[in-house]
C-alpha cells in the first residue's frame, strides 16, 4: 500500500508504532479515541459470586488483628494505641452494669438457686433457701446470693439449662426486662472469654478486656442504662468456667479498672470521656474508621483466622426477595466504596435495577439483607460488560473466548472482573517490597503474587517452591513466569539475572553480563521449554527454545518511551512489546490490531493478550483499561472502583 511506505524515522516522528508481522514490517495508523466505554445490557446470571473480606462492621478494634499482633509480641498497651487512635489509657470509680438477659426478656417467673455455700437473699430479707422462684409483680423483685455468691438461673439458655451470675438478678415489673446487676469488673470477667477465645495469648485478652470495660461504661452512661448481652452490644454469658478461665480472669485482673478516654484531640469525644470502644471479630485487613483513624490491619491475616478472606454464592432470587421493590432483578451496581485496601474497599452505597426500577442502598442494609459477613464486598459476576474502548475502527469485534481478568495495585490488592474468581490477596498486610507482578496457575484456579524484593505470595491452587524474599539481591525482581504445568516459576532481575525454584529448569541467562539497559520482564514458552527477557529498549533476549523473531534493536527502532512489558502468543511463535506511551510493537504472529501511541498517554503498565490472540489490553497505572480487538473490557479500578487511589501494576487473564 502506496500510503504505507514510510520510513522508520518517519513513523517514530510522527507518532506512528512498527509491527514486524511474520517477517514482514509494516505500519499502521491509530484511530481516534472515543470516550469512556458504554455498557451493553447484560443479563444477570441466577445465581452471584460475591467475595469478601472481615466479619462485622469494622470499627475500631479488630479481634483476629489483635490475635495477631499478640503472636507478633505487640502488648496490649500497643494493640489499643493502633485501633483507637487518639485516646489514653485511663482508670474509672468501681459500678454496678445493668445488663439485659436476652433469652429471658419478657418471662412472667424466674426460677433460680444459690451457688455452693449460699443462701438467697430476695428483695433484701434473707430467706435461708437455696432455691426459688420470682414472679413478676408490681414492684420490681430483686435476689441475690449470701457472701458474695453466684446465682445459678433456670431458662431457655441456648448453651445449657442453667447459668451463673455474679450480683443480684432483677426481674423488673414495669418492663419485660430481666437485669443482671453486677459489679463491672466482674461483668467484664464474663464478657472477655466469650468475645475472644479464652486461650488466645494474654496480649489479645487484656486488650479485649479493655475494650470491653470501656465499651461498657460508655454504653451504660456510667452504669445508668442497660446494656444488652448479646452481639447487637457484647457478647456476656455470666461467670466464665471453661478450661482456660484462668488465662481470661488473669487478663481481666491484670487490667483492673483500665479504660481508654478520649484524648484532648480526638475524634471520640470530649477529652476525658470514655471511649466507645466498638471492636469486631475481623477488620479484613483495614479498619472501617469513623470516630477512630481508618488504620491498616496487618494481623487481621493471622493464618487462624477464617474471615481475613471469604467466598458466598447467592441467587439472585435471594436478593429480589431481600428487596422486592426491586422486582425482577436486571442489574447491581457499586456506585461508592470508602477507598481503604483491596476491592476499593467498603461498599458505602450500591444500586438495583429492576423491573420494580432502581433502588439505592448501602453496603449494610445489602450485607443484613444477604446475611453476608460484612459490608466489604465484591460481586465478581454482576459487571456487565463493555465495549472495547480503543479498538481499531477496522478490526471487526468478535466475542474473546476469555471472560475475566484481574487487575492488581503496587499493594497487593487484587481485584477481580467480569468472571474471574477471587482467592485472596495481600490487602492490608505489611509488605517488606511492593509487590510487582501476578501469575495466574496454568487452570486459573489460583494466583502468585511477586514482591520486588522476590518475595511471593500464593493463592487459590497456586504452591510456593521458594522464593529470593531473605536474599540479598544485586538488583530487584521485575517479573516472573510459572513453568507449564505450575509445579515450579521463575523470577527475573532488572540485571536479567534468572532464579529458578520447582521445576523450573535454568536455560541461561544476562546476569554475569547485564545489558545496558535494565530488564523489565520475561515470558515463558507455552511449553515451559525456554523463555524470554525484555529490556527497556525493546532488546529481546531467547534461552531454551524460545524463538526470536526480532525485536526493536534488531530492527533499529528506538521507542520514544521506555518498554514496559511483553506478552507472547499463545502458540510462542510470537509476542507484543509494550511502552509506557501505550505503543504496541508486534514480532512474528503477534497480530497488530491498534496501539494508544502518540495519544498523550504516558502511565501504561503492563499488556496482556486474549486467548486466541485476537486482541490485547493495556492497563495505566492509574487503573484504566483500554482494549484492542475481540478483547472485552469488564471494568477497571479508574472506572468501577469510586475511590480507588491505588497504583495498578497490571492486568491478569484469569484463563491461565
Amino acid at each position: 500500500m502506496k500510503d504505507q511506505e514510510i520510513t522508520l524515522s518517519q513513523r517514530t516522528r510522527r507518532g506512528f508504532r512498527v509491527a514486524v508481522v511474520a517477517g514482514l514490517l509494516s505500519a499502521t495508523t491509530l484511530g481516534a479515541i472515543p470516550g469512556a466505554p458504554t455498557p451493553y445490557a447484560q443479563a444477570l446470571p441466577s445465581q452471584l459470586t460475591i467475595v469478601g473480606h472481615g466479619w462485622g462492621h469494622g470499627r475500631g478494634m479488630g479481634q483476629y488483628g489483635a490475635l495477631g499482633y499478640a503472636l507478633d509480641g505487640w502488648g496490649y498497651q500497643q494493640i489499643l494505641a493502633h485501633y483507637y487512635g487518639g485516646t489514653v489509657l485511663s482508670s474509672y470509680n468501681p459500678v454496678n452494669i445493668p445488663v439485659n438477659l436476652y433469652e429471658l426478656y419478657g418471662a412472667s417467673s424466674v426460677a433460680v438457686s444459690s451457688s455452693s455455700g449460699s443462701t438467697l437473699v430476695v428483695d433484701g430479707l434473707a430467706t435461708n433457701l437455696t432455691s426459688v422462684t420470682i414472679n413478676r409483680a408490681s414492684t420490681d423483685q430483686t435476689v441475690y446470693a449470701s457472701g458474695g455468691g453466684d446465682v445459678v438461673v433456670d431458662g431457655p439458655w441456648s448453651n445449657g439449662s442453667t447459668r451463673t451470675f455474679a450480683g443480684s438478678i432483677v426481674v423488673k415489673a414495669a418492663s419485660p426486662d430481666v437485669l443482671n446487676v453486677v459489679p463491672l469488673e466482674q461483668y467484664v470477667a464474663g464478657v472477655v472469654p466469650y468475645e475472644s477465645p479464652a486461650s488466645w495469648p494474654a496480649a489479645a485478652l487484656q486488650a479485649q478486656a479493655v475494650a470491653a470495660r470501656s465499651y461498657a461504661l460508655s454504653y451504660t452512661d456510667g452504669g445508668s442504662v442497660p446494656i444488652c448481652d448479646t452481639t447487637a452490644c457484647q457478647v456476656y454469658g455470666g461467670v466464665y468456667t471453661g478450661w482456660a478461665s484462668a488465662n481470661s480472669d488473669q487478663a481481666v485482673s491484670s487490667t483492673a479498672y483500665q479504660v481508654l478516654d478520649c484524648g484532648s484531640d480526638a475524634a471520640c469525644g470530649s477529652p476525658g470521656q470514655v471511649a466507645f470502644t466498638e471492636f469486631s471479630s475481623s477488620t479484613g485487613g483495614y479498619t472501617a474508621g469513623g470516630v477512630f483513624p481508618a488504620v491498616v490491619d496487618a494481623g487481621d491475616a493471622t493464618p487462624s483466622n477464617p474471615n481475613h478472606d471469604w467466598t458466598v454464592t447467592v441467587t439472585t432470587a435471594q436478593v429480589e426477595q431481600a428487596f422486592p421493590s426491586v422486582g425482577v432483578l436486571q442489574a447491581i451496581n457499586v456506585t461508592q466504596r470508602n477507598g481503604l485496601g483491596d476491592l476499593g474497599g467498603r461498599v458505602l452505597q450500591m444500586q438495583l435495577t429492576g423491573t420494580g426500577g432502581t433502588l439505592t442502598i448501602t453496603g449494610d442494609q445489602f450485607e443484613w439483607g444477604l446475611g453476608l459477613k460484612s459490608n466489604w464486598f465484591a460481586i465478581t459476576n454482576s459487571s456487565p460488560a463493555q465495549s472495547a474502548p480503543l479498538a481499531s475502527p477496522a478490526v471487526a469485534q468478535t466475542p474473546t473466548t476469555d471472560s475475566g481478568y484481574w487487575v492488581v495495585d503496587s499493594n497487593g490488592s487484587v481485584m477481580p472482573f467480569g468472571s474471574a474468581p477471587y482467592y485472596g490477596s495481600m490487602a492490608g498486610v505489611h509488605l517488606n517490597a511492593p509487590v510487582i507482578a501476578m501469575a495466574p496457575t496454568a487452570d486459573g484456579h489460583g494466583y502468585w503474587l511477586l514482591g520486588s524484593d522476590g518475595g511471593i505470595f500464593t493463592f487459590g491452587d497456586a504452591r510456593f517452591y521458594g522464593s529470593t524474599g531473605n536474599m540479598v539481591l544485586n538488583k530487584p525482581v521485575v517479573g516472573m513466569a510459572p513453568t507449564a504445568d505450575g509445579n515450579g516459576y521463575w523470577l527475573v532481575a532488572s540485571d536479567g539475572g534468572i532464579f529458578t525454584f520447582g521445576d523450573a529448569p535454568f536455560y541461561g541467562s544476562t546476569g554475569s553480563n547485564p545489558p545496558p539497559y535494565p530488564v523489565v520482564g520475561m515470558a515463558r514458552t507455552p511449553d515451559g521449554g525456554g523463555y524470554w527477557l525484555v529490556d527497556s529498549m525493546g532488546q529481546v533476549f531467547a534461552f531454551g527454545d524460545a524463538g526470536f523473531y526480532g525485536s526493536l534493536s534488531s530492527i533499529g527502532v528506538v521507542p520514544d518511551y521506555p518498554i514496559v512489558g511483553m506478552v507472547p502468543t499463545s502458540d510462542g511463535k510470537g509476542y507484543w512489546l509494550v511502552g509506557a506511551d501505550g505503543g504496541i510493537f508486534s514480532f512474528g504472529d503477534a497480530g497488530f490490531v491498534g496501539s494508544l501511541g502518540g495519544k498523550g498517554i504516558l502511565d501504561i503498565v503492563s499488556v496482556t493478550a486474549t486467548p486466541d490472540n485476537g486482541g490485547y489490553m493495556v492497563i495505566t497505572s492509574t487503573g484504566a483499561i483500554y482494549t484492542f480487538g475481540d478483547a472485552t473490557s469488564y471494568g477497571d479500578p479508574a472506572l468501577n472502583v469510586p475511590g480507588w487511589s491505588g497504583r495498578a501494576i497490571g492486568v491478569f487473564d484469569d484463563a491461565g
